[in-house]
């Protein structure tokens, strides 16, 4: 399989930061000579085995919640207040845990395979309104993420929050909800085009009485149609599990699957044979997607010119990223403000489709507040104001007050916001005696490869102007706020 099969070329630093951008949010230099220093085998199994490091970042605790509306109803209006502004608070304390789980996990991979599958199953805590049923779902996702695909779509199909979410709670015999068998099929599985509506209808009935009690699926008998369906050309007394085993039967779903994670992690717009390739290769793996990850990245066009450095980096990516090359601590809510305003509000995709992502992410706004973004996290607080300024997406609509309260959360979490990154490790007093050095040594860190001389001449210039005065560390900031501000460095 051209293109598919296994990279013989040579392993060095370019190619190791590339594996850390596409299979993590990228790597520091540190982190580059490791992977660099590995058969480039044993550096991919690095990202793929969850086993070998230990997970040290626990979730936060969860209120509780009514386990029916009757309770819900039963409660009294302060009562409820009181829910909302606990389940609003959990919902932070939900994003700020992940974000520093991307910033912190030995697990890359995992946590960005996490974000994939929230992006690809989405739900927002907009509609769910529960804490505990969110943290639920990212929490599998996280567990299955690397997994078999038949068991992450027969569990998101049980999963609360989705149920909620796509209303398949209220999908009873004689009354069947579709929302949740069409965005099986269009979203999901097959994709748009492969189905009819009745096979749409016919899978709506097969999940009536999939619903839930508390945090838990449950399957009530009395509401379930038990006539016989016929979809997708089979006819049978079929439930929910029997529609997806009957998706998964079909050709264009491993195609359909395995394109979206080859646009993911490689690069847009697969050509129709190479996506035939893929969905062969995801059948031949009977839907085990580990395999089929490892044998991503260790494929050539992998690492072709076609993939790398062409991948406009998602909100999380270059937030996170970020972050993580200048090794800046912070209250990870200030990260979740920042990613917002660029257009990624984890926990609250736009609607089902999730986020669009490629060149979605970046117009005239985006662009100008992923500068700002830039400069809050080389400069810290004093940056801060304008990332929160920006932030007018809203988060849960619980309370009428709710922008204000999320404008005060906003700028309280700026002025948590840290001081900066330690420029006397980025930029080493001894390297500022030497600017050509000094920016050889930045453009490594921000872009792990060189630039061309008109790109890299900007960064030489300024350096330049401060040699013979005090190179402080504002002024190492402002080099690297150049760096950041560039178009290149919104690629991956």
């Amino acid at each position: 399989m051209s293109g598919l099969t296994a990279y013989r070329g040579s392993w060095n630093k370019t190619l190791a930061a590339h594996l850390l951008n596409r299979a993590g949010f990228g790597g520091t230099p540190e982190e580059i000579d490791r992977v660099t220093q590995m058969p480039m085998d044993e550096a991919v199994e690095s990202f793929l085995d969850f086993t070998k490091s230990t997970d040290d970042v626990p979730p936060p605790k969860m209120p509780d919640n009514p386990d029916s509306i009757r309770e819900l109803r039963n409660l009294t209006t302060e009562q409820k207040q009181a829910l909302f502004r606990a389940n609003r608070e959990a919902i932070e304390e939900i994003r700020g845990w992940w974000v520093t789980r991307m910033l912190r996990s030995p697990r890359p991979l995992q946590e960005k395979l996490t974000l994939f599958w929230h992006g690809h199953f989405a739900t927002s805590a907009n509609d769910v309104k529960n804490a505990r049923h969110m943290l639920q779902q990212n929490q599998f996702l996280r567990q299955h993420c690397a997994g078999n695909f038949r068991d992450l779509v027969l569990g998101i199909s049980r999963d609360p929050a989705m149920l909620k979410y796509l209303d398949n709670n209220t999908n009873r015999k004689g009354r069947p909800n579709e929302n949740y068998a069409r965005e099986l099929l269009e979203l999901f599985t097959i994709g748009i085009g492969h189905y009819t509506e009745e096979d749409v209808k016919e899978a709506a009935r097969a999940f009536t009485g999939w619903t839930f009690v508390g945090d838990e699926f449950r399957f009530v008998s009395f509401q379930h149609d038990y006539g016989s369906k016929t979809f997708l050309g089979r006819s049978g007394n079929f439930d929910g599990a029997d529609i997806v085993d009957i998706i998964l039967e079909q050709p264009r779903t491993t195609e359909f699957i395995a394109a979206k994670l080859f646009a993911f992690f490689v690069h847009e717009n697969p050509a129709p044979m190479l996506v035939t390739q893929l969905g062969n290769a995801l059948r031949g793996e009977k839907y085990e997607l580990r395999p089929f990850l490892r044998m991503l990245f260790r494929s050539e066009i992998f690492y072709s010119p076609a993939a790398w450095r062409t991948q406009i980096k998602s909100p999380a990516q270059l937030v996170v990223g970020t972050a993580r090359l200048l090794g800046v601590e912070t209250n990870p809510r200030a990260l979740v403000v920042a990613m917002r305003t660029l257009g990624q509000d984890l926990l609250f995709p736009p609607n089902v489709k999730g986020w669009d992502g490629g060149e979605a992410w970046i117009n005239t706004n985006t662009l100008l507040s992923r500068y700002n973004v830039a400069g809050f996290i080389t400069k810290g607080s004093q940056e801060a104001a304008k990332v929160a300024a920006n932030d007018d997406e809203p988060m849960m609509e619980m309370e009428m007050d709710r922008k204000q309260a999320r404008k005060a959360g906003a700028m309280e979490r700026v002025q948590r916001a840290w001081a900066g990154p330690d420029f006397e490790r980025i930029a080493p007093r001894a390297l500022r005696e030497d600017p050509e050095k000094l920016v050889d040594s930045l453009v490594f860190r921000f872009f792990q490869a060189p630039l061309g001389a008109k790109e890299r001449a900007t960064f030489a210039e300024y350096a330049r102007s401060k040699k013979g005065a005090v190179f402080t560390n504002k002024e190492a900031g402002e080099l690297c706020h150049l760096m950041l501000s560039t178009p290149h460095y919104q690629l991956a």
